[in-house]
């Protein structure tokens, strides 16, 4: 076969792909995105999904309870960090963060499972960076993003954190920020079996009446049947 043969036969073939799968999730089978740039596939031990960008895997300092349960990522180029976690109860630590200000939740459904989104913001610590920018520098903000899919009592968690404004970001879930990297990623997860992720309970060193306890107690919270101002 010659080569001009060879090329309209791959044309050829191409088309069909992209009769059948759509046009973006086509070219996204080659590792790009013809309307978005290049997109990044991983996989864990508890879901696996795909980036928009070049994202590369950070190294995790685990201990013996959460190896295997947590896993970070780097966008480089857009300053994008993503830390990912899957724990039994993992919802406590948004409840908590709830109460200590952090805002409600917005629930949005992806492939039929729903996830809360959170929003805030961050300023880091001067004395831990290199001091190229004031503490009063919009630059200096993170954007952070804490997106939660809560399925049979345990949390999968990935907590997106924007740097110094790298990529343009209001805290809605129609920015720039969240519509081009956070929603493609959130859409594209596959969760995996977590029967063996760790326990809430056993990370914060409690026992399992201990950790009820305080759940129970952050419920009444919630719910308005306990007032915490009263002790």
């Amino acid at each position: 076969m010659n080569s001009k043969k060879t090329a309209i036969l791959a044309v050829a073939v191409l088309a069909i792909v992209i009769s059948s799968l759509g046009a973006v999730s086509a070219f996204e089978l080659f590792g790009m995105d013809l309307f978005g740039g290049s997109t990044t596939d991983f996989d864990n031990n508890f879901m696996s999904g795909t980036f928009a960008g070049d994202v590369t895997q950070n190294k995790v300092d685990d201990d013996n309870l959460t190896k295997g349960w947590t896993d970070s990522y780097e966008d480089k180029e857009h300053n994008i960090t993503y830390n990912m976690s899957c724990v039994k109860d993992g919802d406590f630590i948004t409840d908590v963060y709830q109460l200590q200000g952090l805002g409600a939740p917005e629930i949005r459904n992806y492939n039929g499972q729903a996830w809360k989104i959170f929003y805030s913001q961050a300023v880091p610590d001067n004395n831990l960076t290199d001091n190229k920018t004031s503490g009063n520098d919009t630059n200096n903000t993170i954007n952070v993003y804490i997106c939660e899919a809560d399925i049979n009592g345990t949390a999968y968690t990935i907590n997106i954190m924007s740097y110094e404004n790298k990529t343009e970001c209001d805290g809605t879930l129609f920015c720039p920020l969240y519509k081009d990297y956070i929603e493609p990623l959130v859409g594209s997860i596959q969760f995996k079996d977590a029967k063996k992720a760790p326990k809430m309970a056993d990370l914060m060193g409690m026992s399992d009446e201990e950790f009820k306890f305080n759940r129970e107690y952050l419920d009444g919270i919630f719910n308005g049947t306990i007032d915490p101002s009263q002790g």
